[in-house]
């Protein structure tokens, strides 16, 4: 028999007390990393959301400064189906500026949720020439331009 000598051998492998400590700081880290992907995920999702919400908001924008849609207040009006995938609407509110046919346009763009989540929304706001003005403006510059040929022809025949 051999006596021990107080030396011990060396093992080559993990006691039950390392792994024990090793999963303890195992588990809350996965738990962490899943908890930063989630958070992420929620994080592209929304992003996604104002940027869809940036487009229409501008495409909308450039409806009413194109003159496709009329520079008036209007909605909230739903966007058709055909422009979005999902629920949308939007909102326009039109102010005077002052006397000379200056317009405050501002479009509003929002998400329609059933899920409880806040909707991403968007406003931009931009200033135009009133539309009505610059075709009063275009008629008086035509009727002018009538009365000066009138005159010319006028003055040349006598």
């Amino acid at each position: 028999m051999k006596c021990s000598s107080g030396k011990q051998t060396n093992r080559s492998g993990l006691t039950l007390l390392e792994v024990m400590i090793a999963l303890a700081i195992l588990g809350p880290s996965l738990a962490a990393i899943g908890e930063l992907i989630r958070i992420g995920a929620d994080a592209a999702d929304r992003a996604a959301e104002l940027t869809t919400a940036q487009f229409l908001c501008d495409s909308k924008l450039a409806e009413i400064k194109s003159g496709v849609l009329p520079a008036d207040s209007v909605g909230p009006i739903p966007f058709e189906i055909f422009e979005t995938e999902e629920p949308w609407e939007y909102m326009v509110l039109v102010d005077s500026v002052d006397d000379q046919g200056l317009l405050l346009v501002e479009v509003t763009v929002s998400q329609l949720r059933e899920d409880g989540r806040p909707p991403a929304m968007v406003t931009l706001t931009t200033w135009m020439i009133d539309p009505t003005m610059d075709s009063e403006a275009d008629a008086l510059e035509s009727e002018a331009a009538a009365e000066d040929a009138a005159a010319d022809s006028g003055g040349t025949n006598g």
